[in-house]
């Protein structure tokens, strides 16, 4: 009998090649099929301004001949790569994927690609650089309309074309609509505003910065050379310079919004309270200057996006680094988060009927609220002068979780009895916590925007004092604080801090603490904390957004 693993290995190589070679496509400027054509899908180069070829997945839509039908133009987050056919990693499981595929199957143009320098594209990663990335952009319109039959036309004669990506290729659409009158509909997954979120007060995600780093280096073929040179190398000590700062915010929507330029395109933006990279007011922020501007932008809150490995966020499903809901929960509406998509596409390229929420918050996995233009204003609390020790102060808390669940388990045994022991004094390894509100009634939530405006001190002798704040809530009968949204902020040095925290989506039960935590390490910024200790101190007031959910939310029945 023959050996059946030589067999098996070749329907494996004849697999995996399926659908990989490279498809020639005459030139056609045909607005409409000049015979019928089949769903298919196939794999293209599309050539740049400078010679490099950008590898692209065309998913052709089922059309009779004299029909056409709207383009999306979809690309990958940092470190990603395209979705190379429906049965794939992204078709299945990353809601640009999701979305994409199901824009073809309900009968759009799909063109996918690779970016520049990463998967099966040529060149070199250039960090979203309007000379390249978005220079690229163009150009895939340009083949797109060039070579695929049947594109349709808005009533004043544009082609319609709409386009999705998330994280990087969120920034993308949202820098290339300034100066690409041709994109019409844009779905930005968890963008930047200011892509300078990604160093809070100057402190680079240094966490963060190792896993897209890691994964960067892997998909790129290990060309990730332009994170080493000046001005990005200056984030590896985990303060970024003045130089850094600029590029980031040059390289970002708010610096076209804050000109007065205006935006071609409508957009949907999609943005997770949890997401630790880009906090959701990037999404508000960019949909204000869409507004300003006389566009139409919409906002979606969701809870997750990019999520750090467990124990130092929680997972909220089965792939690492990126997790969207696939729900989109607002009042009584309620639908799959591809149909949301979907329908914005329909509205927009199809002229259909307007179905999408103008701002829906999803406030748990599975539940949702209408909100009518903006989140609720936040409430002052006075934060009394506290000390905390640091870099102690939270160094061990990941370490604490079984103990916590366990003392957890073993108070359950007296229900009703509030035998919450975790002091506020940040011990040895575990957070300062500082309550300032205890919550009253089960129809309480935190949505919205704390702020603070705290003064830093301490027994340095220098300026540096690091510590991160964010919001805290412990839950009744329980023992551990955890932070809201799982959002920190640093704040490096002594002195005064007037800002906005990120943005939080929490709901509350009677007898929750609400307050301020502080903590000398965390793993979100390892390389960014002190390495001696040191007594600081911390006082001023604190902002949190705490209100009944009957008094932010739209009436039932659809107002939007």
């Amino acid at each position: 009998m023959r050996p059946l693993f030589p067999s098996f290995a070749l329907l494996l190589a004849m697999l995996a090649m399926a659908g990989c070679s490279t498809t020639q496509l005459p030139k056609t400027h045909a607005q409409l099929t000049q015979s019928a054509l089949e769903a298919d899908y196939f794999q293209v180069r599309i050539p740049t301004r400078d010679g490099k070829k950008l590898a692209a997945t065309v998913y052709q839509p089922e059309l009779q001949a004299g029909q056409s039908a709207p383009l999306i133009i979809a690309t990958h987050g940092f470190g990603g790569f395209r979705a190379k056919r429906p049965l794939s990693i992204y078709g299945k499981a990353v809601l640009t994927g999701e979305a994409a595929i199901a824009a073809w199957k309900a009968g759009y143009w799909v063109v996918f690609y690779d970016q520049r320098g990463w998967g099966q594209s040529g060149g070199r990663v250039h960090m979203m650089d309007p000379g390249f990335e978005v220079a690229d952009l163009s150009q895939v319109i340009d083949w797109s309309l060039d070579h695929l039959p049947g594109v349709s036309r808005l009533p004043d004669n544009s082609p319609a074309i709409g386009m999705i990506g998330e994280s990087y290729g969120a920034g993308l659409q949202t820098l290339a609509t300034f100066t690409e009158p041709r994109l019409k509909a844009l779905v930005p997954l968890t963008g930047w505003h200011d892509m300078n979120s990604l160093a809070p007060n100057g402190e680079f995600r240094t966490g963060w910065g190792a896993i897209l780093l890691s994964a960067g280096a892997i998909n790129s073929g290990f060309d990730v050379g332009e994170m080493f040179a000046k001005p990005w190398n200056s984030a590896f000590d985990g303060t970024v310079s003045q130089d850094m700062q600029t590029l980031l915010y040059e390289r970002s929507p708010a610096s076209f919004c804050d000109k007065g330029m205006a935006p071609h395109a409508d957009a949907l933006f999609i943005q997770g309270f949890h997401d630790t990279i880009f906090a959701f007011q990037e999404a508000v922020k960019n949909a204000d200057c869409w507004k300003d501007q006389g566009k139409d932008a919409r906002v979606i809150g969701l809870q997750g996006g990019h999520v750090m490995p467990w124990p130092i966020q929680q997972w909220r499903g089965w792939l690492p680094i990126y997790q969207t809901e696939d729900t989109v929960y607002c009042g009584d509406y309620e639908a799959s988060t591809t149909d949301v998509i979907l329908s914005w596409w329909d509205e927009k390229l199809k002229g259909q009927e307007s179905v999408v929420p103008q701002y829906c918050v999803n406030v748990t996995e599975e539940r949702g609220l209408a909100i009518e233009e903006d989140l609720p204003p936040a409430n002052r609390f006075n934060l009394p002068k506290s000390k905390v020790t640091i870099p102690l102060a939270g160094a061990f808390e990941w370490l604490m979780i079984p103990f916590d669940t366990g003392s957890d388990l073993f108070r359950a045994m007296w229900p009703g009895a509030d035998l919450r022991d975790l002091k506020p004094n940040g011990g040895f390894g575990r957070p300062k916590f500082i309550p300032l509100y205890v919550v009253r009634g089960d129809d309480e939530v935190m949505l919205g925007t704390p702020k603070i405006d705290l003064r830093i001190a301490g027994t340095s002798s220098s300026n540096s004092m690091p510590m991160f704040v964010g919001v805290g809530v412990q839950h009744a009968n329980r023992r551990r604080v955890r932070v809201a949204s799982e959002q920190l902020t640093p704040l490096p040095e002594k002195g005064i801090y007037e800002m906005e925290l990120p943005a939080v989506s929490q709901p509350l039960k009677a007898g929750d603490r609400v307050g301020l935590v502080v903590y000398g390490f965390t793993t979100q910024f390892p390389i960014n904390s002190a390495f001696l200790a040191r007594s600081a101190t911390i006082k001023g007031d604190v902002w949190l957004p705490i209100t009944r959910e009957e008094a932010i939310s739209l009436a039932p029945e659809r107002p939007f």
